[in-house]
């Protein structure tokens, strides 16, 4: 690792280096436009389309962007096509607040407002109102959270507690993609993506029948690993292969009614360090996961008048894992109820009933398990929600709390409030705050999951120095209990033809969070004390240090995210955030005896991004981006850019270059918080993408 006058020298050298080359280009660009064909617009950015936004995450109903209640950013359909990106989390860095870091081919670290990991558990992500939420080992898969890229309408993102509306584990923030309705992808649609990092190739034909409307889509990639610290390959590489399909029936002016399903199978490869209780204790592997899973989900919604109506969602998933240390098969049946309606002209009420069930089957190996084997968590929640229109409609004040009751939580019911208020200033600027308190309760893995971190040789540990090897063990807590966070929040919002500005500032208390207590070690197996057998030897093979799981750490967190779009002209618009982040503690310390989990996050994140249209079948995109440091993983900071030219020679047929993480070189971005994953440093890379539309 660098010197901390290096690292600085460095990482702003890099972050000048990008800032220069997108101005340059932009303003180039941008210049060509306006002399080329002046007057026209931008393709794609409809100015009506930004100032109109819609969203329905945030009080699962349609509301203005502008004037909602919380930290809100939407990628609409347009970013999503002109990023480039092949992956949700790629996405995902375009959002000011968001903490998003690669930590090999196929895995991410991926969160908003701190506490960043592998398995990131205070992010809820949903796709179309169904959870991508692991209940195993907390946090999102995101290796199998995949589909066809160019079928999403958009992308919802509030950062900040939702669990009034969605319940536990909504605490930092929510992400929702929306795919788009059948109608709207009518026809043929191939995209083919070669380069340095793989292929990939995805094949959609949707029909329009008038009532109803349906599409197909086949996907299958193959991508590439990465180097380790090295600068030698790696074999975290992946393919999978994912067919599905939407249906949409619009069959009268009351009801409608969709269908998604979505079946996959692939394989992920994993540069892992493993621990055995033989020489060499420790060893670095390529192995592999085998993943596979399927759900079909159905959304039905009846309108009873302009004032009331009801919405039905029931899915089914199922998803199954085969990794080099453990398997998992999990079964999850989801049903969810919401009645809107209004009282008067001023309180607009939306409640609702969900249940869940999901039921898994396990086995382990020595280094990673969960017991017991078998187990099946049941959740039954209601929520209720107010909206009431004050003075004359310019302010709104929305009052509501989530009742849940959930077999991995320590209480009988957990009740998670919220008050959120916005009041428009004018047409154009809107202040906002709120208070929430929301819940996450502990995973699967958390109460009963044990992960070998470690295996020290015989005679070296200065605490037990016996005759046989020693394994260092993270254990689960069966008594955890769930994770408190009371959350603070204001805002300021402007949006014009010309400009949109968007700051949040936020403070939250947390309590009851993950931490580790060393454990009194034992005799394995057979769970002997060294009081007992002092040496092991009569009764054990090596002997267990454990740390165990629990909710001992409390800290405070506090940030600042500004995003901001301005219109140059009408074929150029530059897009820019900024992020500050700051806990009390944050995993850098320790409280007596007891250490914090080790989550980690950068203090400061920059990005600026240029969209512009050359002329009318070349466009530019560049983004250039600026991670500060992770102190705790000791990993460096970070700069880089990611490049996109694209033309369309005729209608419907479009060729772009793609690069990614371009002026980075070879860097490490995270580190797996469970030390089951050695470095990767991530590359830089360029590929083509091929997209005809008939």
């Amino acid at each position: 690792m660098t010197s901390a006058s290096t690292l600085r020298h460095s990482t702003f050298d890099k972050i000048l280096l990008s800032s220069v080359v997108v101005c340059l280009a932009t303003i180039i660009s941008g210049a060509r436009a306006d002399d080329m064909i002046a007057g026209d617009e931008l393709a794609d950015l409809s100015l009506e389309e930004l100032l109109n936004t819609e969203i329905t995450t945030l009080s699962r109903k349609a509301e203005s962007l502008g004037g909602a209640p919380a930290a809100v950013h939407v990628i609409t359909r347009s970013d999503i096509r002109r990023s480039g990106a092949r992956t949700i989390p790629e996405l995902l860095r375009l959002v000011p607040g968001m903490q998003v870091a690669q930590i090999d081919g196929n895995k991410w670290a991926v969160t908003a407002r701190g506490a960043n990991g592998r398995y990131a558990p205070r992010l809820l992500v949903l796709m179309d109102g169904r959870t991508l939420y692991n209940p195993m080992l907390s946090g999102v898969l995101w290796d199998v959270q995949d589909t066809d890229m160019s079928a999403i309408e958009r992308i919802e993102v509030i950062r900040g507690p939702g669990a009034t509306m969605w319940g536990s584990n909504a605490v930092n923030g929510i992400v929702n993609i929306i795919t788009k309705h059948a109608a709207d992808t009518q026809g043929g649609n191939i995209g083919v993506v070669g380069g340095q990092q793989g292929y990939e190739t995805v094949v959609r034909y949707g029909v329009d029948t008038g009532d109803s409307a349906f599409r197909l889509f086949g996907k299958y990639y193959d991508r590439d690993g990465n180097v380790n610290l090295s600068g030698a390959d790696t074999e975290d590489k992946s393919d999978m292969v994912r067919f599905g399909g939407r249906y949409d029936w619009d069959g009268n002016d009351s009801d409608t009614f969709t269908l998604t399903f979505e079946v996959y199978e692939g394989n992920a490869g994993d540069y892992r360090t493993s621990r055995f209780l033989t020489p060499p204790y420790q060893a670095i592997l390529d192995t592999n996961t085998d993943t596979s899973g399927e759900y079909v989900m159905g959304h039905w919604s009846r309108k009873f008048s302009e004032t009331s109506a009801l919405e039905v969602r029931a899915y089914y998933d199922s998803h199954a894992r085969d990794a080099y240390t453990v398997t998992e098969d999990v079964d999850t049946f989801d049903v969810d109820l919401q009645h809107s309606f209004s009282v008067g002209k001023r309180h607009e009420w939306i409640w609702g009933l969900s249940y869940r069930s999901s039921s898994d089957e396990t086995t382990g190996t020595f280094e990673i398990q969960i017991l017991p084997t078998t187990a099946t968590n049941r959740r039954l929640s209601a929520f209720i929600h107010d909206e009431i229109s004050l003075l004359d409609g310019r302010a709104r004040l929305m009052l509501g709390s989530k009742f849940e009751n959930n077999d991995a939580s320590d209480s009988d019911i957990e009740v998670e409030p919220s008050v959120r208020m916005s009041f428009n200033v004018s047409d154009s600027r809107a202040v906002w705050a709120a208070v929430s308190q929301s819940a996450r309760v502990p995973s699967r893995g958390e109460r009963g999951g044990g992960v070998v971190t470690a295996v020290i040789p015989p005679g070296m540990n200065p605490m037990l120095p016996v005759p046989i090897p020693t394994a260092v063990v993270l254990r689960g807590n069966p008594g955890l209990i769930s994770e408190d966070v009371t959350a603070y929040e204001a805002g300021y919002r402007m949006r014009n033809p010309e400009f949109q500005l968007d700051i949040s500032v936020f403070y939250n208390v947390f309590s009851n969070l993950r931490s580790i207590t060393p454990g009194l070690p034992t005799c394995e197996p057979g769970g002997v004390s060294p009081l007992i057998d002092p040496t092991c030897l009569a009764t054990s093979s090596h002997v267990e240090a454990p740390l165990v799981l629990g909710n001992d750490s409390n800290y405070d967190a506090m940030g600042l995210e500004i995003g901001m779009s301005k219109q140059f002209s009408e074929r150029w618009r530059v897009q820019g955030g900024y992020t500050y982040f700051r806990s009390t503690d944050g995993g850098e310390g320790s409280i007596g005896e007891t250490l914090e989990f080790p989550e980690d996050s950068p203090e400061h994140q920059l990005s600026l991004r240029s969209s512009t249209d050359i002329n009318e079948n070349l466009e530019l995109d560049l983004l250039a981006r600026w991670v500060d440091e992770l102190e705790f993983q000791q990993i460096d900071a970070y700069a880089a850019v990611d490049f996109r030219l694209a033309w369309t020679p005729i209608p419907g047929l479009s060729v772009a270059a793609v690069g990614r993480n371009l002026f980075a070189g070879e860097h490490v971005e995270f580190i797996s918080e469970l030390a089951d994953l050695a470095p990767v440093q991530i590359e830089p890379e360029g590929f083509i993408e091929l997209r005809w539309n008939f």
